[in-house]
């Protein structure tokens, strides 16, 4: 399935994917790797119902989520919604207003990953994998010597990797990622 690109240049667009618990939602609706309905998902979150209901309309709205299939569960039509696969592009260089908010999402987004991985380690997690020989997650962090041709390539490499494991497979596990990486070059170069 192709990723959907969507560029962030309006304020309504970030308040919509700022939203802390639209962000909690999607990162639950793809932990569950599955159509939910606002029910499970207001269970998984320990909120209502109705306020999941709302978050999702704004997430539609903003192209995130959609309808996947409706079913008649206990004699009520209930609606299963999935996370779309998506590229949220924030345009932090675009020269807009939104820049300080843009960078929080950031932040934000980096945190949640971190905190997990902290969470990971600390939980013994790690360990278990690494004795069960499985692969472990791990932050890798420092310097490495790029050409120009070569940060293409990385970029490239990077990119293809991510949408061709954008979706759930048989047999995959949700991996949460953070990838950041910039040149220190010259004022010259």
């Amino acid at each position: 399935m192709a990723t959907r690109e969507i560029d962030i240049t309006t304020r309504k667009q970030l308040d919509i994917y700022m939203n802390p618990q639209r962000q909690r939602l999607l990162h639950e609706m793809q932990l569950i790797v599955r159509p939910a309905t606002c029910k499970e998902l207001a269970d998984a979150m320990g909120i209502s119902a109705s306020s999941v209901t709302h978050h999702m309309k704004k997430l539609e709205e903003l192209g995130l989520v959609e309808l996947d299939h409706t079913e008649v569960v206990r004699g009520i039509n209930a609606r299963y919604w999935r996370a779309v696969p998506a590229q949220v592009n924030l345009l932090m260089d675009d020269g807009d207003d939104l820049r300080e908010e843009k960078e929080l999402v950031v932040d934000y987004l980096n945190q949640r990953v971190f905190e997990g991985l902290r969470a990971y380690v600390s939980s013994g997690a790690a360990a278990r994998d690494e004795e069960l020989g499985r692969a472990r997650g791990e932050l890798r962090a420092g310097i490495i010597y790029l050409t120009e041709d070569d940060a293409q390539a990385f970029r490239r490499m990077v990119d293809e990797f991510i949408d061709a494991h954008d979706v759930p497979a048989a047999g995959a596990v949700p991996w949460e990622v953070s990838i950041g990486c910039y040149p220190h070059r010259s004022e010259s170069a």
